[in-house]
């Protein structure tokens, strides 16, 4: 009897199951712009539903099992406005729902690809992003390839440009960053060269993902968060596009030697299969001069300099739910000085501390000065391979998995604070592997809940030697392996829980090495060369972060969140002198961030406002520290606080014929002593960068003419005192006070057709004489007390087809 009522249950269980299942349809369709290409990675979401999915290679996408009903279906993705339609779904019915996307401003930043490491909407997101889109890119652009100064404009929280090639003391939040590009790693954290912004040409960056504060999803080197490079994509079902850019750079003071130009061409296109995309480019500057007609020190410089880059991507649609794809790159900047740097001077009167400084220059080399060393500059080679697996276990999951390679050279300047002089090098290469699986996970609740989960793996090797064979820095490699998994839960659309854990296990393998005798303050005081023991260091740590957001209303969406960073520190400065033989007697430790941070982004019809509040914390400094009992760096083992606050705002009114807007970043810091916490100092100017405004009004005047005024204030940091050094008086290392300065910039293009358009960019409009912030806080190294170069022009044509 038992059997036979089971049997009964068992039918009655299958058959309001194949009822159940009888009550459902399917919606799919196909994702286009609007000049026919599909649009692969958009949001496809049924409201008040759990149920959404993001559109393949091609463009298509397929929702199974909805229930019969009517629901509004929206598709959204970054640059294009989000667009809703009402779909009816009956019993056994499959519909086709088609979009056509349409490019704008006012849903920038709606959706984020690798940021997350898989697509949602920013407005989701409990954290603090950015993105310049490819719109701003390509405005930017009109004025420079500088993509420091690009980032300097539109990043709030970027320190302000160094004026220099190099990026140092350009610092994200009192904090550094990894720059990644397709996500691969561009910096190098063991001997930190402060050059890997410049790892491919602004013209090949579809946009740029700035991910903010410490987080858990990434690795080394990220304490202040992570900038990548999202490289532009091929093009399917068209034989063949393209773009051909030339362009003219000048000083607009003193032209007869300060012209540059430029080339840029790019190919895309392909078949249903297989597609593709190409670029290269070469640039060549010429001398930089500031705003009293005087040269620009080539130290760091970035005149005379010479830049070639080349990008390739080739993907293939292995089926519906494969794909397989390839991207190469190879990014060079030489620069040839035909003039000698001169030093500066940092000179305080009183006291008081009041002070003058004068900058170092560039002049013509004499036999009492001559001119050593040869050319400067960065090479970097990326190669990836990617293999994508849509619609896994029942269609729940989505299979990603990338390898890697990564190779870095940085040539610095002729240094005679080596015995007998000489140039360095720092060398580094890296191989990584990343299997990345998302599932979204089916619950019987009003809630959407997805998983993010996989393992970085990454082997870097880096050392810093002498162009002529000396090694300075001895050979480090460093092998990492990290699980990670993070969460999302999304409540009823109103709120959008995220968490998630890192594990980082590092070990790093240092060989046996003998130090180079170094004079750090370039007084012919030369450390001593000693015999080092190497061996194997261990770094073990586990990672956690959690955020949560309000997304009911556009008009307010505040979020809060708590993150932890965790990363080496500049070790190849410590273990050129260190104070130990043994290298396990040296006394490092990894840098340990945690970051508690508050927002909420506003949208409106012509409006989007956004605002930020931070506290970060690490165990240990920022960079290093000078001991003058020791004449050599050591790790800064001062632990930090970091606050700080950014808005911004954007407005646009009379169909975007008018665009206006503006944004101001604050960051503060202050240090202690390991054994003191309520012996507080501030932060120097390596770390903490002064307060930056930005501002811009746009107005275009027809369907083929459009004009932008942009303004760069940096502000004053004035939190320094003297120090009375035998009878005279001075500042600090880091610690000069900074001067504010205001630069404005101007751009104008003309649109003569469909395909050829012409652009005119005027930067430091008004010849304004000044010091980067960096040139005044570093004052007193003497040698890096570099001008702004004064007004100068760019004015491009470029050719779509």
């Amino acid at each position: 009897m038992i059997t036979i009522k089971k049997f009964y249950a068992c039918i009655a269980m299958l058959c309001l199951t194949i009822t159940a299942f009888s009550q459902t349809g399917t919606i799919k369709g196909a994702i286009t712009t609007s000049d026919g290409t599909p649009a692969p990675y958009v949001n496809v979401v049924l409201n008040n539903t759990q149920k959404g999915t993001i559109t393949d290679e091609k463009g298509n996408y397929t929702i199974h099992a909805v229930e019969k009903g009517e629901y509004p279906l929206t598709a959204s993705s970054m640059s294009y406005k989000t667009l809703k339609k009402n779909v009816v779904i009956k019993t056994d019915e499959t519909i086709n729902v088609n979009f056509i996307l349409e490019e704008t401003d006012l849903e920038l930043n709606e959706v984020v690809i690798s940021a997350s490491r898989t697509p949602e909407k920013l407005s989701e997101v409990p954290a603090s992003i950015t993105i310049v889109g490819r719109k701003e890119l390509k405005s930017l652009g009109y004025n420079t390839t500088n993509i420091n100064e690009i980032l300097e404009f539109a990043v709030p929280g970027l320190a302000p440009s160094s004026g220099t090639y190099s990026s140092w003391g350009q610092t994200l939040r009192g904090r550094k960053f990894l720059v990644m590009v397709d996500g691969i790693p561009q910096s190098t954290p063991l001997r930190n060269g402060q050059v890997d912004l410049k790892s491919v040409q602004p013209s090949d960056i579809d946009r740029v993902e700035v991910i903010k504060g410490a987080a858990a999803i990434y690795g080394n080197g990220g304490d202040g968060g992570f900038i990548n490079y999202i490289t532009k994509k091929p093009a399917k079902n068209t034989p063949i596009t393209g773009s051909s850019n030339v362009w003219t750079t000048s000083n607009l003071s003193k032209t007869d030697d300060a012209f540059g130009w430029g080339v840029q061409q790019s190919l895309k296109g392909g078949s249903e299969k297989l597609s593709y995309y190409v670029s290269g480019s070469f640039e060549k500057v010429g001398n930089k001069y500031d705003g009293d007609g005087v040269v620009i020190s080539p130290t760091y410089g970035l005149d005379n300099t010479k830049i070639f880059s080349v990008l390739g991507k080739l993907n293939y649609q292995l089926n519906d739910n494969q794909s397989i794809g390839i991207m190469v790159n190879h990014y060079q900047s030489r620069q040839k000085s035909p003039f000698v740097a001169t030093r500066g001077l940092l000179e305080v009167f009183n006291a008081s501390g009041d002070f003058r400084i004068t900058p170092a220059i560039g002049i013509k080399p004499t036999s009492d000065n001559p001119l050593l060393g040869g050319a400067t500059g960065t090479t970097t080679s990326n190669a990836q391979l990617k293999y994508t697996l849509n619609s896994i276990f029942n269609g729940t999951t989505k299979f990603e998995a990338d390898m890697y390679y990564q190779k870095g050279k940085n040539i610095f300047f002729y240094s005679p604070n080596f015995e007998g002089g000489g140039q360095t090098v720092i060398n580094t290469k890296k191989f990584g592997f990343r299997p990345i699986l998302h599932t979204n996970l089916n619950l019987d609740l009003p809630v959407t809940a997805s998983l993010t989960y996989g393992i970085d793996i990454l082997k870097d090797k880096t050392n810093q030697g002498l162009l002529d064979g000396r090694l300075w820095v001895p050979n480090m490699d460093l092998f990492s392996m990290a699980p990670f998994v993070q969460t999302k839960f999304k409540f009823e659309d109103h709120w959008v829980l995220k968490t998630g854990v890192r594990f980082d296990n590092m070990k790093l393998s240092i060989k046996d090495y003998a130090t180079l005798p170094y004079s750090p303050r370039g007084n012919d005081v030369f450390t001593e060369s000693k015999n080092v023991t190497g061996g194997d260091l261990t770094f073990n740590n586990t990672s956690f972060n959690i955020g949560v957001r309000y997304i009911k209303n556009d008009e307010f969406t505040p979020y809060v969140s708590y993150s932890q960073g965790f990363s080496l520190p500049d070790l190849g400065r410590t273990l050129r002198s260190p104070n130990a033989e043994n290298v396990k007697d040296i006394n490092l430790g990894a840098v340990k961030t945690k970051n508690y941070e508050f927002g909420f982004l506003s949208k409106f019809k012509h409006i989007r406002f956004e605002a930020v509040g931070y506290y970060s914390t690490s165990n240990f400094g920022h960079g290093l520290t000078f001991d003058d009992d020791t004449n050599r760096f050591e790790q800064s083992k001062n632990p930090q606080k970091i606050y700080g606050a950014e808005v911004s705002a954007d407005f646009k009114f009379l169909n975007d014929h008018l665009q206006f807007g503006a944004s101001y970043s604050y960051v503060e810091g202050l240090k202690h002593t390991p054994d003191d916490p309520n012996n507080l100092t501030y932060i120097g100017g390596d770390v903490i960068s002064p307060p930056k405004t930005t501002a811009y009004v746009t107005i275009k005047a027809s369907k083929k003419i459009s004009t932008t005024l942009r303004l760069l204030q940096v502000g004053n940091r004035e939190r320094f005192n003297t120090t009375e050094r035998n009878g005279s008086f001075t500042y600090n290392y880091r610690e000069v006070p900074v001067n504010g300065y205001a630069l404005v910039n101007f751009s104008g293009t003309y649109q003569a057709n469909e395909k050829l358009s012409i652009a005119l960019g005027v930067n430091n409009l008004f010849n304004k004489y000044y010091l980067p912030a960096r040139s005044q806080w570093a004052s007193p190294l003497r040698g890096l007390i570099n001008v702004g170069e004064g007004i100068n022009g760019k004015l491009g044509v470029t050719y779509n087809f």
